[in-house]
């Protein structure tokens, strides 16, 4: 298995782009972390025990007006409380939010938060 600090570096720019494309989508079509997906399987078959893995990541779920797609009712959530992905099924959403806290990153944000320098 490959080291966090490794899997974090993979991991982070994925999924930070994952949330700009939700935030912006370009178009009406939808992005999958795969590799995060991915990852997430290695570890897990490694041995690391994602579930048990401690920090600021969480799951939660996204109530729908009416059934969404695959006839959900609602959308599977990971977050830090002030960030959100989604992503496509509960169990997915409870790897990626153990995968980031396993890796220790505690925020992703796609935009920085700019501000002008002093003059």
């Amino acid at each position: 298995m490959r080291s966090k600090e490794i899997v974090s570096r993979l991991s982070g720019p994925v999924l930070e782009n994952t949330i700009q494309n939700q935030r912006q989508p370009r178009a009406r079509m939808r992005y999958e972390p795969t590799v995060v997906y991915y990852l997430a399987e290695q570890a897990k078959a490694s041995g690391v025990e994602l579930d048990q893995a401690e920090g600021p990541w969480r799951t939660t779920e996204r109530e729908l007006s009416r059934p969404g797609r695959n006839s959900l009712h609602s959308i599977p959530i990971v977050t830090n409380e002030r960030t959100e992905l989604m992503v496509d099924t509960a169990e997915h959403a409870c790897d990626v939010a153990g995968l980031l806290n396993w890796c220790g990153v505690d925020d992703l944000e796609p935009v920085p938060e700019l501000t002008p320098q002093a003059r």
